[in-house]
């Protein structure tokens, strides 16, 4: 019997070590999967690879795309994807199927056609490639971003993409079996060489019960399963993996998909917890594609005004900028006495403003200083951009050294408190276009009852001076100013203290007309000579001045003034008339 015993644990517990290490080696599965896409209804010439594909669960993500020939990868927060896609035809992969190895993905219909999305501001990043690529997914910063494919807009991007991840099928019993199976073995190597005297009736009952009890201990090892098993066919204790022990009284018998369904919801409350502990205001851009940015504004601009091309201003010069700069390239090209304009240094960023996502529609709206270097006595430069839409990218719309004595408020990029606002925002000393009026007005007009509204600013005393000489130096002429401000070139982003920072422009006319037998009027510079065509005129004589400006409101109740940061006036034109 003892012979008997000792065969049959060995054999059993070989059966067991075969089985356990073929979990572990011939029969383990793989260490990846890799899911691929489905078939879809039509091409389109975007594909949109949603956050949701970048599952936690999965990580790391890997995915391979595919393509019949050069394709971008563009990553940006996932809303400014989607407002770039917009209204174009797209496919939309948004998850795994872990289950069936397989891309959730559909078609959306819309455009045919969209321009090329690669390189554009609204994107932290762009990657091309010739056929294949391997991109591992990453964040540059927290929230949702998304990964758009295209290939130039015209063709239709790429749809072969597949994602390889972990494989979290498991083999639980392995490691049991194995050592089930060895103390089987020992037991049964130990039972076989032993000789024990002969005992009583009684201690023979009591081996006999032993040996009974490791042959149960051993058929109950056995009597896991050998390979693996589909839930459908496995008991609950069977096919419960630890991380399903605890729930598994609860929803062993629930139905696959009301299962399913619970756990989405798990996760989606973890979802909303985790959201709720993360910031959800994020900047409009992220500090590395600010520079960036400003870069390519530098260059961009740099090469217009070396070559004095409007049209090389287009893709980072707008409004008053572009305007003026234009205006200024052309009395260069005619050899007008005028100054180059002013020259954009970028290198080194100060100070921004710029704008969270929250309330950023487009345009979108930021301010910010620079310099060339970072020595203190060098003049930092004040710019605002605007991004008029998704698919634009940011332009120039003001740009001027700082006054001095002026400041500009110390923001970092990211401040959830800068907000972008409009023309008619409130909680402020005035609305913005009502300051820019007053602004006009005190310009205008030495004693203004709006002064006191704003602190001492350099400008407005030389703006006062010049027309008090202008006025003196013109005889019996009678010379008057009226301002007026070009509504749409008014732009505001608030400041984390509740301020504002405004530019805009001023249009400023001056009338020189003269009484009957005065002496005629005298060009009183080589410009105004050359504008006017002539040294003197015996007619009545209008000078046209663009005044751009950038100026700091207080928040609504602060004692601060209105401040000047930025300001300049600039000689357009010079005309008789009637």
């Amino acid at each position: 019997m003892r012979k008997v015993i000792s065969v049959i644990a060995m054999l059993l517990g070989a059966a067991a070590l075969v089985v356990g290490i073929g979990q572990k080696t011939f029969w383990a599965p793989p260490e990846t999967v890799t899911a691929t896409m489905p078939q879809l209804d039509g091409e389109a010439p975007l594909t949109v690879i949603e956050s949701s594909v970048n599952d936690p669960k999965l990580d790391p993500v890997e995915l391979v795309i595919k393509a019949k020939g050069e394709f971008t990868a563009s990553l940006g927060r996932s809303y400014d994807v989607d407002a770039w896609v917009d209204n174009a035809a797209h496919v939309s992969l948004t998850g795994v199927d872990t289950e069936n190895h397989q891309m959730i993905a559909k078609y959306v219909d819309g455009e045919a056609e969209v321009p090329n999305p690669a390189g554009d501001d609204i994107f932290f990043d762009s990657q091309s490639a010739d056929g294949t690529m391997t991109y591992r997914w990453t964040t540059p910063d927290s929230g949702d971003w998304s990964l758009l494919l295209a290939a130039g807009g015209k063709d239709a991007a790429p749809v072969d993409i597949s994602v390889t991840y972990a494989n979290d099928d498991a083999m639980p019993f392995a490691l049991p079996l194995i050592i089930a199976g060895a103390v089987l073995l020992v037991f049964g190597l130990a039972l076989l060489v032993m000789r024990p005297a002969k005992p009583k009736n009684s201690a023979n009952t009591q081996h006999s019960v032993a040996a009974a009890a490791v042959v149960a201990l051993a058929i109950s090892g056995v009597a896991l399963p050998m390979q693996p098993q589909d839930d459908s066919s496995a008991t609950p204790s069977e096919s419960a993996s630890p991380s399903d022990e605890a729930s598994s009284s609860a929803s062993s018998s629930a139905p696959a998909e009301e299962s399913a369904s619970a756990s989405a919801t798990e996760s989606a409350s973890e979802s909303s917890e985790t959201s709720d502990a993360e910031p959800t205001a994020y900047p409009v851009l992220t500090e590395e594609q600010l520079k960036n940015v400003l870069a390519d504004v530098q260059k961009q601009v740099g090469n217009a005004d070396d070559k004095q091309d409007v049209k090389a201003l287009e893709s980072r010069a707008a409004g008053a900028f572009k305007y003026l700069r234009g205006q200024r390239y052309e009395m260069l090209k005619k050899d007008y006495k005028v100054d180059k304009p002013l020259t954009l240094n970028t290198q080194v960023l100060r100070s921004a403003a710029v704008p969270n996502a929250s309330g950023a529609e487009f345009p979108r709206v930021i301010s910010v200083v620079t310099a060339k270097d970072n020595d203190a006595d060098t003049l930092p430069q004040a710019l605002t951009l605007v991004q008029k839409s998704a698919r634009d990218n940011y332009q120039v719309v003001f740009a001027g050294q700082m006054l001095p004595n002026s400041s500009f408020p110390g923001i970092a990029v990211g401040d959830p408190a800068t907000k972008q606002l409009t023309a008619d925002a409130k909680d402020l000393q005035m609305t913005p276009e009502k300051a820019l009026d007053a602004l006009a007005d005190v310009l205008t007009n030495e004693n203004s009852k709006q002064k006191d509204q704003f602190a001492d600013s350099e400008f407005i005393k030389a703006i006062h001076a010049a027309q008090k000489s202008e006025s003196d130096d013109a005889d019996e002429a009678k010379v008057s100013y009226k301002r007026s401000v070009t509504k749409g070139d008014t732009y505001a982003v608030s400041t984390p203290d509740g301020g504002a920072i405004v530019v805009g422009k001023l249009n400023n006319k001056a009338l020189f007309e003269r009484t009957e037998n005065a002496d005629p009027l005298k060009s009183s510079d080589k410009l105004t000579e050359q504008l006017l065509g002539s040294s003197s005129s015996n007619g009545n004589v209008e000078s046209t001045y663009a005044e751009p400006v950038m100026f700091y409101i207080p928040a609504d109740g602060s004692e601060d003034k209105i401040q000047l940061i930025s300001a300049d006036q600039v000689l357009l034109t010079v005309k008789e008339v009637d």
